[in-house]
């Protein structure tokens, strides 16, 4: 098989199945693994793919935002299981701040409305399902309103977080690298959630399985800056010992 034609299915292999690994592809081509290796770096290096420990993910950026109804849509149980685990950390009497992802809408949604918390968001629908509940403090961040997220990114958002001191932040993210760390397909929310992760006493990273085997352009976060992970399964195993390596907690939801 020429390298051109190889190279062209192990960009539809890698963007049609989100992740790969040497061994399994080499054996499916017919070619070493040392072939292989060659092949994701040339192929990272034209920006069709990111290489991982053992194998390559598939990049998301060029897909930019996905709109809030097909997110909300993606793995709804995953994300109700992390979000009612993540109620166990939210604390009566604290500061924390809900990004825009729609695994922390679910968890604004399950609030209960006894809880006794002020949040800081920057996310339209989170804010309104938090009005709901009588013993939230609601604080919104200004800034640019996005289309596709129906939230505020910018300079006016950042300046919003020195508003209040954080207990703890809430968030998640478009995927999770063993090397490079946390990345969104957005830049504006990628600084922000920097801004953020670097304000919080505490860093909670609400991410399901799936997005282990995402890739996005824009990183915010490496895996050593997050307090506690919670997701809905054991990661894949490059990850989880990057996780292990840099310190980070983690935990499965039931």
């Amino acid at each position: 098989m020429l390298a051109l034609e190889r190279h062209r299915r192990l960009v539809s292999f890698v963007n049609a199945r989100g992740s790969l690994r040497t061994a399994e592809v080499a054996a499916e081509l017919g070619v070493t693994e040392e072939t292989v290796r060659r092949d994701f770096e040339k192929l990272e290096c034209e920006g069709a793919l990111v290489r991982t420990h053992g194998g390559a993910l598939r990049i998301e950026a060029g897909r930019g935002e996905s709109p809030l109804g097909e997110r909300m849509a993606q793995n709804v149980g995953a994300k109700t299981r992390i979000a009612r685990a993540a109620l166990a950390h939210l604390r009566d009497g604290s500061v924390v701040f809900f990004d825009s992802s729609t695994t922390v809408l679910q968890l604004a949604a399950l609030l209960p409305p006894e809880k006794r918390v002020t949040v800081l968001t920057n996310s339209l629908p989170t804010a309104m399902a938090l009005l709901e509940k009588p013993g939230v403090a609601v604080h919104m961040l200004g800034g640019q309103v996005g289309g596709s997220s129906f939230s505020c990114t910018g300079r006016a958002a950042w300046l919003g977080l020195e508003l209040l001191r954080l207990d703890a932040a809430f968030f998640s993210c478009r995927g999770i690298h063993p090397a490079h760390g946390l990345s969104e397909a957005s830049e504006d929310h990628a600084t922000l959630k920097s801004h953020v992760i670097h304000r919080a006493d505490s860093a909670i990273l609400l991410a399901d399985h799936s997005k282990t085997t995402m890739h996005a352009n824009h990183y915010f976060a490496q895996l050593a800056e997050i307090d506690l992970w919670i997701t809905d399964q054991e990661p894949d195993s490059s990850v989880l010992e990057a996780a292990n390596r840099s310190g980070a907690r983690w935990e499965a939801a039931l």
